[in-house]
C-alpha cells in the first residue's frame, strides 16, 4: 500500500487500497459511520465490508451576532474528512452516473427488502401476544 498516498486509510488498517469498491456514510446521532465495502474476490459468495465509527466534534455558534445565546452544533472530525477524500480519489474514477443510479436502486431494493423483514418480524411478535 502507497502509505504516503493514503495515510488515513493505512492509519485505519486497510491493507490494499484498490480492493475498495465503494463506500458510503451516515449520521446517527452524534458518531460519523463509514462503511467501506471491498470487491469480491473470486471463490467469494459476499461482498466483504467494514465498518468505521468517527466521534464528532461538538462546537458552540454564536447566533444572531451574539445578541442571544450560543447553539451547540456538531461537525466532522478531521480524520473523516481526511478518510472521506482519501476513498474519493480511490473511487472517483470507477464510476460513471449511470453506474451511481444503479448502486443507489441497489441499496433501495436492498432497505426494502430489510423493511420488509422486520415488519413480518414485528407482525409475528403481535400474533405471539
Amino acid at each position: 500500500m502507497a502509505v504516503e498516498k493514503f495515510p488515513a486509510l493505512f492509519e485505519m488498517g486497510f491493507e490494499d487500497p484498490n480492493d475498495v469498491d465503494r463506500y458510503t456514510t451516515r449520521i446517527e446521532g452524534d458518531v460519523d459511520i463509514l462503511k467501506v465495502y471491498h470487491r469480491r474476490h473470486q471463490g467469494e459468495w459476499m461482498t466483504k465490508s467494514k465498518k468505521y465509527k468517527f466521534k464528532r466534534l461538538h462546537k458552540k455558534l454564536r447566533v444572531n451576532e451574539g445578541l442571544t445565546a450560543y447553539r451547540d452544533t456538531t461537525e466532522s472530525s478531521p480524520f473523516f474528512l481526511k478518510a472521506i477524500a482519501e476513498l474519493d480519489q480511490l473511487v472517483a474514477g470507477d464510476k460513471s452516473t449511470k453506474a451511481k443510479k444503479e448502486d443507489i436502486l441497489e441499496e433501495i431494493d436492498h432497505l426494502n427488502k430489510v423493511v420488509a423483514r422486520k415488519i413480518e418480524d414485528l407482525r409475528r411478535q403481535i400474533e405471539e401476544l
